[in-house]
């Protein structure tokens, strides 16, 4: 006969080892490589020990709130939160209430195994050891890693509280709320139906300030209606926002986690978040660092290649001067804007993807 597990039971797992699930779901965004997960719950004293990480993901796998699956093509495990455990993170009544994962989630595991080597990164570097610091620290360097692609207005409107600044003079946040207020009308009203599903991509993507539609594909329409939901949703993430004297220091961290390596790419992130970021703090002198994250060291070659090619001394020099003459409506943008590109710096970096997560030695 086979044991139905009961709810009550579940619900109790869940209350039992809610920072667990809580690193899933925040840092990973439900999916996060069993790997990294070990060396988060190491880092931060989630565990005594990896054996005990090992009975905790055994007594979670048991009772059906995560389940596991290969990373890729490697034998690396993914842990996957399943809906009871999601449910129950969001304090919902019924898994009715929330949406499954969906069958192909490569690129949501990939996008987490760079954040999270990103976010080990700077616990690494701050030496933070428990998991309450690991949280102060997010908060108190503006860290927005761990916010979903829906959740850009949550960490701008988190800005907009810190820094006091005037919510109605806020163009972007005022554009990302229009955008998703529109989109929830059109949901309740029945005009974003299943049968009309590239509609719905249309109008979820926006709610996200993705600009997908045929006529919004050109790049001074990507710049005017970006969001910090335009920029999450292009895996670009602020790292830290510091506060100096007469000047805010904002570093950003660029994704490729497509393995694009494209120099276009870079400049079209770069310029589209200074504008979100000189839309926020309008009368502070910014300096931005971006640091542009590959898949390993070939790729990251390869970028300074094509960089190289551009007959550039420093092959950043074409980036800045590309970003130097870059016009929106035909206007200079940066000049627009008020921002040095002397105060822009730029970095290459990787995360040894093949060798460190991709390799068959399992954890």
């Amino acid at each position: 006969m086979v044991y139905i597990i009961k709810s009550e039971e579940k619900m109790e797992i869940c209350r039992k080892y809610r920072v667990y699930l809580d690193v899933i779901y925040l840092i990973g965004n439900n999916v996060m490589l069993q790997k990294q997960f070990y060396e988060i719950c190491r880092k931060l004293n989630i565990s005594l020990s990896d054996y005990q990480t090992r009975k905790v993901l055994a007594e979670l796998e048991h009772y059906e709130i995560i389940k596991k699956q290969p990373f890729l093509y490697s034998k690396n495990k993914l842990i996957v939160l399943r809906k009871f455990g999601i449910r129950f993170l969001l304090n919902k009544d019924s898994s009715n209430e929330v949406s499954s994962l969906p069958k192909n989630i490569d690129k949501r595991a990939i996008l987490s195994v760079f954040k999270t080597d990103r976010l080990l990164k700077i616990i690494d570097g701050y030496n933070i050891y428990y998991w309450d610091n690991f949280l102060d620290l997010i908060y108190n360097t503006n860290n927005n890693f761990i916010y979903k692609r829906n959740e850009g207005t949550v960490y701008h409107s988190l800005l907009i509280s810190k820094y006091e600044l005037d919510y109605y003079k806020q163009e972007s946040y005022m554009r990302a709320i229009s955008n998703r207020d529109k989109m929830l009308k059109n949901l309740e009203s029945g005009r974003c139906s299943k049968k009309n599903e590239k509609s719905s991509k249309e109008m979820k993507d926006k709610l996200y300030g993705a600009i997908i539609s045929q006529n919004s594909r050109k790049l001074d329409r990507r710049i005017e209606n970006s969001t910090i939901d335009t920029m999450i949703n292009s895996n670009i993430y602020i790292q830290t926002i510091i506060n100096m004297s007469d000047t805010k220091i904002v570093e950003i961290i660029i994704l490729d986690i497509n393995n694009n390596q494209s120099a276009n790419k870079i400049i079209e992130d770069i310029a589209m978040s200074c504008c979100v970021i000189k839309d926020i703090f309008k009368t502070s002198n910014i300096e931005f660092r971006f640091k542009v994250i590959a898949w390993d060291e070939v790729a990251k070659e390869n970028m300074k290649s094509i960089l190289n090619k551009k007959q550039n001394h420093d092959e950043y020099n074409y980036i800045r001067e590309k970003l130097s003459t870059l016009k929106v409506d035909g206007r200079n943008l940066f000049l627009d804007l008020g921002i040095d590109i002397d105060d822009i710096r730029i970095s290459l970096n990787h995360i040894n993807m093949y060798k460190k997560y991709l390799n068959n030695k399992i954890l």
